[in-house]
């Protein structure tokens, strides 16, 4: 197991014609080493390998950072018909994954075989491996990239829209006001439908998935329990 400095990847293929690729961690994925992961995910990107396995079996922990290259490459992995897939995520790991809501954009499984299956690749894969390929941070073999974590995933418009001159938006003068307010009224929404629903309201400000989750994060609401204590807090502060 690599020390809290670095991280070990280590790079193989499977599938029939090798079309499956399959990255396994080991070590922690933090502001310092989530560059190495980034960088090797950028590469099968290049290379037009789009059906992707990260096996987190030896992650300790995962930084918002590290969370971060998962979400900046979903969607372009998905334009091309491909897919990023979680597998072996230890139960720490896994609670912090359910308490940001990935679940509703990144799909994990428990094991690396049932990861496979949800690709339906068929054939027999016993006899193509293409080896394995092994980055260390402290060997710098991947150049860092350095690129900053974007929003990929870009929430749908809802049917029911909302004007963006309501009153609710023209006293609204930031970002996390809107979304306050938006938890007031119903602490149980998702980081997805908030993203939704306060880029209708203030589309002005620009909201996307990445950007709720950051305000969240500041103001320590990523969890539903939390909102849900702060609007029943703000609520009760109203009624006086």
């Amino acid at each position: 197991m690599p020390s809290m400095e670095e991280i070990k990847l280590s790079l193989s293929q499977s599938g029939p014609s090798g079309e499956l690729s399959i990255i396994r961690v080991d070590g922690v994925v933090d502001t310092i080493t989530a560059s190495e992961l980034e960088n090797v995910i950028e590469s099968l990107i290049a290379q037009k390998k789009y059906n992707i396995i990260v096996d987190l079996g030896g992650v300790e922990y995962i930084s918002s950072a590290g969370w971060g290259i998962f979400i900046s490459r979903i969607q372009e992995v998905r334009d091309q018909e491909g897919d990023i897939k979680l597998v072996n995520m230890i139960p720490n790991v896994y609670e912090i994954y359910e308490l940001l809501e990935f679940q509703n954009i990144i799909p994990a499984f428990d094991s690396l075989e049932s990861g496979k299956r949800a690709f339906d690749i068929t054939g027999d894969e016993g006899n193509q491996d293409d080896g394995e390929k092994v980055w260390k941070t402290e060997q710098k073999i991947v150049p860092e990239s350095g690129m900053a974590i974007q929003a990929a995933m870009s929430p749908g418009r809802r049917d029911n829209k909302i004007e963006s001159d309501s009153p609710f938006s023209r006293r609204a003068d930031s970002p996390e006001e809107v979304i306050i307010e938006l938890i007031v009224a119903d602490p149980f929404s998702s980081i997805g439908e908030l993203a939704d629903l306060a880029g209708e309201i203030a589309p002005r400000f620009r909201f996307g998935w990445w950007k709720v989750f950051t305000i969240l994060k500041r103001q320590r609401l990523l969890s539903r329990r939390a909102r849900f204590r702060m609007a029943r807090k703000r609520s009760r502060n109203r009624q006086f």
